[in-house]
């Protein structure tokens, strides 16, 4: 990568000078290997040239029986300037005769060896025709060894490669050196100059044009003043036409938007409606998935969420078959799929309605789903028929009570004058008192017939709560004849006041507590009291609650209804009584089952003032 940074002289030049290094150090290379064997011929010839002369001297001193001129001639060429030693051995290798190194036999044969410091030649004495009368007939009568001194080659070698190295590495400098000089001058200028255009065209100068350059460079720097005038007039060509696309674009981006606008300011509008509409409606895409809900819709189905979640996810798991039937229905546009179901609910009971939604070509859309609370309706029916019930009972309740009463009165009188007249005996007692029982029940039916037939219009007064129940509490309890602490009281602290009519919920209260103690148990009835802030000014709810067997489930709206009882002997409008009182107090009432068995009845009577108290008047907590 810092090659790359160098610039076409710096790399040039570089190039250059690893060329010359190469170079110098193969011409070197080439050089002391070419001295190198020619130093090493000149060796050998010497070394061969010695030991020729000694063969000649040697044996002229052997023909003349001159041992000490032999000894003086090797003693004479031992001394010689680069010769390390000479010897002479017999026909059987022994050295004889020897001048400076040497070793102590020598073979026969001739021989030429080579180590860095030492050029040893052998070379055998073949003078059999002078030496024939003291050696005989033998043709080799000894051998010569000649030793130079080599050890001063190498580094006179190595100098020598240096120097024609050099010389060689100098010549290409500055050969490399006028290269550069002249790629300086014809190639990196006019390229610095094709460079800086580059750049004012990359920045978006596109009147930016390259100078003129000779040669090649010259030749590109035309070609890219061409490319630029292309570049500045299909830049304008495109620039007017990008102008004009915006101009288009930005107009139906405008159409868009306003269409949009449109659309969402009527879906808002659709919205709007059907959030204003008391009925749930939730619109099923193709997908089965929820694509536009209400606000009922919301709180009916738990799609807190608001769309696009499927549509089962609303649904009980144990409907989802009987769902993908009438979607499939719908889908195919096969009339034989119902029309609605009604759902029963925990807190009421919903009609929902399914209807298909085709688009302009007849292909199927989706599906409307509307969900409608009759629970209301179902009340409002209910109370019409118990209405018509109780009307026809107030025409009739008046003549009974007079009829009745008087035999009634009468019959009393007749049996507590037997239980005077007869005192004493048991019997008259028993009977007298089973009839004088039964016609306080049947005087409590006529009673509670009149109050239904001709309900009372609330007065209304501060009362506190607490005080209210634990008088109600003790009249029941003393009712049936038990202590006053008999009902278990569990009674919030610090309630609101309430504006109520006092004996009428407090009949109502007794007539529950009644109810409670018929229902029995192992425990006795517990009276609660608490307040729930869950909307408005808050709520104080009052529940009556017993161990006893409980009412069945499919019985807790019936037995609201009149002259219907779970009781042997009940009248069946102890609970009409009931739920006429809290009517009239604009309260809710209702029955539930307890957990672990029994009953609660529960009074919810929202927290209102509707009678100012008088200046300086006090309730009692």
């Amino acid at each position: 990568m810092r090659l790359l940074t160098l610039g076409i002289t710096g790399r040039t030049t570089l190039l250059l000078l690893l060329v010359a290094a190469a170079v110098s150090v193969v011409a070197g290379a080439a050089l002391r290997r070419e001295e190198a064997q020619a130093e090493r011929a000149l060796l050998e010839a010497r070394a061969g040239a010695i030991a020729e002369a000694l063969e000649h001297s040697l044996t002229e001193a052997m023909t003349e029986h001159r041992p000490d001129t032999m000894a003086a001639i090797l003693g004479a060429v031992g001394r010689a300037g680069g010769v390390a030693g000479v010897a002479l051995a017999d026909a059987q290798g022994r050295v004889r005769l020897r001048a400076g190194e040497g070793p102590e036999r020598l073979g026969l044969g001739p021989s030429l060896r080579w180590t860095d410091a030492r050029l040893t030649v052998t070379r055998p004495v073949e003078n059999a025709a002078s030496c024939r009368g003291c050696h005989g007939e033998q043709a080799v009568n000894g051998a010569l060894h000649v030793s130079l001194d080599v050890s001063g080659l190498g580094p006179r070698l190595a100098a020598s490669t240096v120097r024609m190295a050099a010389l060689v590495g100098l010549a290409l400098a500055a050969v490399s050196l006028a290269v550069v000089l002249v790629l300086r001058t014809t190639l990196v200028a006019p390229l610095r100059h094709l460079s800086r255009f580059a750049e004012a065209l990359g920045r978006g100068d596109l009147a930016a044009r390259p100078p003129d350059a000779p040669g090649e460079a010259g030749a590109l720097a035309g070609a890219l003043r061409r490319m630029a005038e292309e570049v500045q007039r299909t830049h304008a060509e495109l620039e007017s036409r990008v102008q004009e696309r915006t101009a288009k674009l930005a107009e139906a981006l405008d159409e868009a938007t306003a269409a949009r606008e449109a659309r969402a300011a009527d879906l808002q509008r659709l919205q709007a409606i059907l959030d204003s509409m008391v009925d749930g409606v939730i619109f099923i895409d193709a997908e089965d998935r929820v694509a536009l809900v209400n606000k009922a819709g919301r709180a009916l189905r738990n799609l807190t969420d608001g769309a696009g979640r499927p549509i089962k996810d609303c649904h009980p798991k144990a409907s989802h078959g009987m769902l993908d039937r009438v979607l499939g229905y719908l889908r195919r546009g096969d009339d034989a799929g119902p029309a609605h179901s009604i759902i029963k609910e925990r807190e009421g009971r919903f009609e929902t309605t399914y209807a298909p939604v085709a688009g302009a070509g007849g292909g199927y859309l989706g599906t409307v789903m509307v969900i409608r609370d009759i629970t209301e309706r179902r009340t409002l029916e209910r109370r019409l028929l118990d209405a018509e019930r109780l009307s026809g009972l107030g025409q009739m309740s008046a003549q009974v009570a007079h009829e009745l009463r008087n035999p009634l009165n009468a019959i009393d009188g007749a049996a507590q004058y037997l239980r005077r007249r007869f005192e004493g005996d048991a019997e008259v007692a028993e009977y007298s008192g089973l009839i004088g029982d039964e016609v306080q029940r049947v005087n409590r039916f006529i009673s509670e017939l009149l109050e239904i037939s001709r309900p009372a219009e609330p007065h209304l007064a501060p009362v506190a709560v607490n005080r209210l129940l634990k008088e109600a509490a003790q009249k029941a309890a003393l009712a049936r004849g038990l202590p006053a602490g008999a009902v278990r009281l569990e009674l919030a602290p610090d309630l609101p006041v309430l504006d109520v009519d006092a004996p009428m919920v407090t009949d109502a209260l007794v007539n529950l507590l009644a109810n409670a103690f018929d229902a029995g148990g192992a425990e006795p009835p517990t009276l609660v009291s608490r307040f729930e802030a869950s909307g408005g000014e808050g709520t104080i709810v009052v529940e009556v609650q017993d161990r006893g067997c409980g009412i069945p489930a499919d019985q807790l709206d019936e037995v609201l209804r009149p002259f219907v009882t779970t009781k042997a002997t009940g009248t069946g409008l102890g609970l009409v009584v009931v739920t006429r009182a809290v009517e009239q107090h604009r309260a809710r009432f209702a029955l539930r089952r307890r957990e672990g068995g029994g009953t609660v009845a529960a009074i919810r009577f929202p927290v209102r003032r509707l009678v100012e108290a008088a200046a300086g008047s006090e309730v009692d907590a």
